[in-house]
């Protein structure tokens, strides 16, 4: 960043993939990138949960907000070179239960227009033979969907941003500043940069930089990971896989396969320096109970476990938007890789003070939870279980 520049329209913290998506769509929306600029601790090394994300991109959800930023985001990861790979996804129910739930998610992915398909046991096995067993009952295919290189595509849009002439300022942020109830800038070891908007994208740190008068309740949790020895990739890439019913899921990342589970008790977990926490003992049981889905044969063990650390809100739906206390403050926080650049896009929008889709703006609303107590809030983490549900009555 030219040092003798400290006053900027809109300064964005975080550079994550939300946050460097969002410099790139406003350096293509403002007059000028030079009047943006883009605040990290570290662009040659993604700390937060961005860095660690295993990709998977689910686009239906029950909630058709995410189903719309998840489309909306697709659409864009298919434009950059090796960043998205269409492997497919499957979803499989090996009781009753589960077979009437992907029925049901069958019929309202197809209302959404995205491509489904209820297949056979056998055909699910076809697709993906190390990851599922035979005594399924029946698999939800969505061909449309797949993987992210989340490191790449994060790349891509500080690259593009750079070349809109977008700043970059490698420091650390200590406050964001409010005079007579609006942001002017942000405070940093390096030293004060002015800014007529300011926007927090800091994942799971943005709970330090929220003081606003409106509960921002962006809650960290613990989830234990795991990647399997390495071996040769085989000519074609399975999809993805999920287990709804025990909140499983297994991705084959080429050279190993990877495995996660929501299947124990949400935790809260404040982060440090990175988006990867201490070990819990608690989760070596959770990654057993997920092995025992995968075929025998296949011979899945623990090469790399990790705790990744990612941040949830209490309806499990992203805070994109205005923070109405402060004129000129927004957020975008709670994000995934799966929403993370359609809720750039739709940030842009209104950043730009463009008419935006109103059941979209009321749906990632950041001031939804106006008149509840933080604590409280920070203490509702019943959705991490069921974290594709959402959970928009509480």
């Amino acid at each position: 960043m030219d040092s003798s520049k400290t006053s900027f329209k809109i300064a964005i913290v975080g550079g994550g993939i939300v946050g460097s998506a969002l410099a790139y769509f406003l350096s293509e929306s403002v007059d000028n990138g030079k009047e943006v600029v883009l605040i990290d601790r570290s662009f040659s090394q993604l700390k937060g949960s961005t860095g660690y994300a295993p990709g998977f991109i689910g686009q239906y959800n029950e909630s058709e907000a995410l189903t719309r930023l998840a489309m909306d985001t697709v659409s864009e990861y298919i434009k950059i070179p090796g960043a998205f790979e269409r492997i497919g996804g499957l979803e499989v129910a090996t009781g009753p239960e589960g077979v009437e739930k992907l029925k049901g998610r069958y019929n309202m992915a197809k209302k959404a227009g995205l491509p489904a398909e209820l297949l056979s046991p056998e055909q699910a096995t076809n697709l993906a033979p190390d990851l599922v067993k035979s005594d399924i009952l029946t698999a939800l295919h969505f061909a449309s969907d797949g993987a992210a290189n989340a490191v790449r595509i994060t790349s891509f849009f500080q690259d593009q941003a750079r070349e809109n002439s977008v700043h970059f300022l490698e420091t650390d942020v200590k406050e964001i500043i409010q005079e007579d109830g609006s942001a002017n800038g942000v405070l940093t070891t390096s030293g004060l940069v002015k800014a007529e908007k300011v926007v927090i994208a800091t994942g799971i740190w943005t709970e330090s930089l929220c003081n606003f008068g409106v509960p921002i309740p962006v809650i960290p949790v613990a989830h234990p990971y795991m990647y399997g020895e390495q071996r040769e990739p085989k000519p074609r890439k399975s999809p993805f896989v999920r287990w709804p019913e025990f909140h499983v899921y297994a991705r084959d990342h080429g050279t190993a396969y990877g495995l996660g589970s929501y299947d124990h008790k949400p935790l809260y977990h404040k982060p440090s320096e990175t988006a990867v926490g201490d070990w819990i003992d608690a989760f070596d049981a959770t990654l057993e109970r997920a092995r025992s889905l995968i075929p025998a044969e296949t011979n899945l063990t623990i090469k790399e476990k990790f705790n990744g650390l990612f941040s949830m809100t209490p309806d499990n739906l992203p805070l994109v938007g205005t923070i109405s206390s402060t004129k000129g403050l927004y957020v975008a926080a709670a994000v995934w890789v799966t929403h993370a650049a359609g809720s750039a896009k739709f940030l842009t929008k209104i950043i730009q003070g463009e008419e935006v889709d109103e059941s979209l703006k009321k749906a990632l609303d950041p001031n939804r939870f106006q008149g509840k107590e933080m604590e409280t809030l920070e203490e509702s983490l019943a959705g991490y279980n069921n974290i594709y549900k959402t959970h928009e009555n509480q």
